[in-house]
């Protein structure tokens, strides 16, 4: 039963804070476009990325948890292993992501490291169906 519930959360997640990645560099890029005439694109990047940021938290937690209820099954994995190395990749991209944001005038590297997050949430998600090297 528990291992039906960290899915459910983990999907969740997935979907309802992760799924928010996308809209980083289309926000970015469409600001950038319109030479700031977006009003407050800033903040609502800075959400974004708040939001994303619960949200990758969320997704490490409910792993562990699915990890937990599948008795450990999964951390003996290396598509497993691949994917938590590809999230802290994610994770750095991110931050990077944040940095810039908090810089004068790049909604351009803002855009290219919200790219590399979805490339980055993409390859997890590829790992995590695919489950290759097992």
């Amino acid at each position: 039963m528990l291992y039906v519930v960290a899915i459910v959360a983990h999907v969740l997640v997935a979907v309802l804070a992760i799924g928010l990645v996308g809209a980083i560099p289309l926000t970015a890029r469409l600001a950038r476009l319109s030479s700031g005439k977006v009003v407050g694109s800033e903040r609502v990047l800075a959400a974004l990325l708040r939001a994303t940021q619960i949200g990758f938290v969320a997704m490490l937690l409910t792993g562990v948890l699915l990890d937990l209820s599948a008795a450990g099954a999964f951390h003996r994995a290396a598509w497993f292993k691949a994917a938590i190395a590809v999230l802290v990749l994610t994770g750095f991209a991110h931050a990077r992501a944040r940095a810039a944001l908090r810089k004068e005038d790049a909604l351009a590297l803002v855009e290219r490291w919200g790219w590399a997050m979805c490339a980055l949430v993409a390859l997890i998600t590829i790992l995590m169906q695919m489950k290759p090297f097992s």
